[in-house]
């Protein structure tokens, strides 16, 4: 932070002394002091408890020392003023001990100081009383000590002492007209002094009579001309109302490092002039929406990475309408609501890296006209689609690297036709042929850097894993393979999604204007809270998200807490269009157990078509009642050696009597329909003779075939390989195998029959080894001998 002073301060020096060149004082007095300069004007300098007065001695009326930066040990309080007669712009002290500043600290420093830096100390409150005669004070570091709570009065000034700044003091005594002629001018700056320090009486003038002045009902008490504070890695956990209010032209303030929570951020109000906050690494934690801080009309940059924010609400931080830079970088995010930047038209940098954020619909970001940037890297977003960027007419830079992104869709190239930054790193890319005009895309963007370029990777099929997609033949971007994991035609999606059997679509309605689920939970998914509905639509293959929105609602909200129901309007949503619904709920909770866990439920993949009543919602396109319960929990396909496919089925069937539960499976090869068979439910299992050895698609489902729902289930099945009889080598080679085990157990066990039969030499006397002759261990053995007998 000191680069930016260090600058101000050179030109300063430069400027102040244009005739004479600059040279560094030679203070060399170990171990008392010890300086060099790295920089023109500015003396960096290194001792004990005695090094400030060392310094001070050195550099009085020394011009041309700008920036002093003194680290110094063993200093535990600064009590007599430091640096006496010497004249500086900008002062570092750093001690790592450092507890105490008195009000006189600073009242001898020829000249006004516009930096002080108190960094790397014990402080554990604000010097107020030694910053208040600083009134030019420019810039103030006091970050990395332990400063623990600010309070009104913190950065007001002082109320008692009746010290004068050294350089104010004419002559160097007392102002008194019985010592010394003072002028006109050299009161009324006296005056002023005194005014900042609220002691009129401080001036005992008897023969000088002042009527007024007209900065007397004016003066103002504090650091006004402040515009920079560090308050960084400090232990602050609570900032009283208005305490930075007495700092109208404050510019930056920076309090990352601290243990502030959102109650105690309300504080940062009265600060007309602010344009960079900086709230990294707090405790920062729920959901960031339109309150969570107060209005700043002239804040430019926020910093809130390193938090435990969990969403964005919808119109956050409504009252920044001028903020341009966003970042919220390592927290907990996983929803965007819709409109969630409502209020920031302004904004051109926004960083949501690090967080949980699965998808963002095209609602969330639509407002962000002017983003230029956009970092969506290290989350679990799994399509690039037109939703994500169309909205985003003036995005020049966008990182997804470290996501689940499989796909690329073809509306999204267009709005990406501007960018001039686009990085994909690790991600599972399918390049199939739905990666075609993605892959050409890449091959066209001559503005995008090389580096970049090659950043998307095939993760599939095998054939192209690991090959760049921006090199890769448009010939082997195919579909149809046997790893593709395609639906035969008129067929369903297989489900990627981790659909919970504890919470099912129960109805579904849709009468033009307002679409309405209904949900049932399963009594082991009591209690639970609603989080969030997703809404996908079918796109060719693939499911991609166009909608997310939050649930407010609890299980002891309703009555019967097994049915949940949910309405939103359909505007939006085009009739004729397939689209698959999911909620999330919080299960957990209870009188029991804290632990919580997400709940999945969704439905089929379901044409919107208008419903004259609700009807119940099942595994085919048509949704019949009779069937509504039933679902294929699992399929099992193999073919035998002798050419029969046997198809196993395990049902999931909430009413227990279903006679008329028809089941069918139908055999593919090569996308064309091979055999299909009928069965009924009570029997899930059929088999299918007359077939080679494949492999086949195997697909069931619950009525006839084909079918457009999603309860359908397909597998790829092959032949069992028969087990491969022994060669005449096999049979050589565990023949020899065979005898040389026998060969090494046979010699092993005459090898411990040969040393087992040598006769052993007992030691009688090891204890006595290193004894005495022979009479003393023959009397030793005679006194044990009596030992024992006792």
């Amino acid at each position: 932070m000191w680069l930016g002073v260090l600058g101000a301060l050179v030109v300063c020096a430069a400027t102040s002394v244009p005739s004479r060149e600059w040279v560094c004082p030679d203070i060399n007095r170990p171990p008392s002091a010890t300086c060099s300069c790295d920089l023109p004007h500015t003396l960096r300098c290194a001792g004990d408890r005695s090094a400030l007065r060392v310094i001070g001695r050195a550099l009085r009326g020394l011009p041309g020392v700008s920036l002093l930066d003194c680290t110094v040990q063993d200093v535990v309080s600064l009590v007599d003023p430091v640096l006496e007669g010497v004249s500086l712009h900008g002062l570092v002290v750093s001690s790592g001990e450092l507890r105490r500043v008195s009000e006189r600290a600073f009242s001898r420093l020829v000249g006004p100081l516009q930096a002080l830096g108190l960094p790397n100390n014990r402080l554990e409150s604000v010097p107020t009383g030694a910053l208040a005669i600083l009134s030019s004070l420019d810039r103030l570091d006091l970050s990395h000590n332990v400063l623990r709570s600010l309070t009104g009065r913190s950065f007001q000034g002082s109320t008692g002492g009746p010290f004068l700044p050294f350089w104010l003091r004419p002559a160097g005594r007392a102002p008194t007209p019985d010592l010394v002629e003072v002028k006109n001018a050299e009161w009324e700056l006296i005056l002023r002094t005194c005014l900042i320090y609220r002691r009129l009486w401080c001036l005992k003038v008897e023969t000088v009579q002042i009527v007024s002045s007209p900065w007397m009902s004016n003066s103002t008490v504090g650091l006004t001309n402040l515009t920079f504070l560090d308050l960084s890695d400090n232990s602050l956990g609570r900032l009283d109302a208005n305490t930075f209010s007495s700092l109208p032209v404050l510019l930056t303030l920076r309090l990352k490092g601290n243990k502030l929570a959102v109650a105690g951020v309300a504080a940062l109000q009265g600060l007309p002039a602010l344009q960079e906050l900086d709230l990294g690494s707090n405790l920062l934690g729920g959901p960031l929406g339109p309150k969570t801080l107060p209005p700043l009309l002239s804040l430019r940059v926020l910093q809130l990475p390193h938090n435990q924010l969990s969403s964005i609400r919808s119109d956050a931080l409504s009252g920044l309408a001028t903020l341009m830079t966003l970042s919220l970088h390592h927290n907990q995010i996983d929803v965007l609501e819709d409109h969630a930047f409502r209020s920031l038209c302004s904004l051109t940098q926004l960083d949501l890296a690090h967080n949980r954020i699965v998808a963002v619909s095209g609602s969330s970001l639509a407002h962000l006209t002017q983003l230029v940037q956009l970092d969506l890297s290290h989350n679990f977003l799994r399509a690039l689609a037109a939703d994500l960027v169309l909205p985003l007419r003036s995005l020049r830079e966008l990182r997804l690297d470290d996501n689940d992104i499989s796909m690329v869709t073809a509306d999204a190239l267009p709005a990406l036709s501007a960018l001039r930054r686009l990085t994909l790193a690790d991600n599972p890319l399918n390049c199939d042929c739905s990666m075609s005009p993605f892959a050409e895309w890449l091959t066209n963007m001559s503005q995008v850097p090389p580096l970049d370029r090659e950043t998307p990777v095939c993760a599939t099929p095998p054939s192209l894993e690991n090959g760049l997609l921006g090199e890769v033949s448009p010939e082997d971007l195919v579909c149809g393979e046997e790893n593709d994991d395609l639906a035969p035609p008129g067929g369903p999606l297989s489900p990627t999604l981790p659909i919970s059997t504890q919470v099912m679509l129960r109805s579904f309605q849709y009468d033009g204007a307002i679409i309405t689920l209904v949900w049932h939970v399963e009594v082991a998914a009591l209690p639970y809270s609603c989080d969030n509905l997703f809404v996908y639509e079918e796109i060719g293959s693939h499911e991609v998200l166009i909608e997310s929105n939050p649930l407010r609602c609890n299980s002891s909200d309703v009555a019967d807490s097994q049915v949940l129901p949910v309405s939103f309007p359909s505007e939006g949503y085009l009739p004729g269009r397939r689209y698959r619904y999911c909620v999330v709920l919080l299960v957990g909770g209870g009188a029991t157990s804290d632990e919580m866990v997400l709940g999945l439920g969704c439905s089929d993949v379901i044409p919107l078509v208008l419903t004259t009543s609700q009807f119940e919602a099942r595994s085919e396109p048509v949704f019949r009642p009779g069937l509504s319960s039933i679902s294929i929990a699992s399929l099992h396909a193999n073919v035998t050696s002798a050419g029969t496919m046997l198809v196993g089925v395990q049902i999931w069937n909430q009413v227990p009597s279903q006679p008329k539960c028809l089941l069918t499976a139908a055999v593919f090869a090569a996308g064309a329909l091979v055999v299909q068979r009928h069965f009924n439910c009570s029997v899930p299992h059929v088999a299918i003779p007359g077939l080679s050895a494949g492999p086949y698609r195997v697909c069931v489902s619950i009525g006839n075939f084909p079918s457009t729902g999603p309860h359908s289930r397909c597998i790829t099945a092959h032949q069992a390989h028969a087990p491969r009889g022994m060669s005449g080598l096999d049979v050589v080679l565990s023949a020899c195998f065979a005898v040389l085990t026998s060969l090494l157990l046979l010699g092993l066990y005459l090898a411990i029959r040969h040393f087992s039969r040598q006769p052993k030499i007992l030691q009688t006397h090891q204890c006595f080894l290193a004894g005495p002759p022979e009479e003393q261990q023959h009397s030793r053995y005679v006194k044990l001998h009596a030992t024992t007998k006792l």
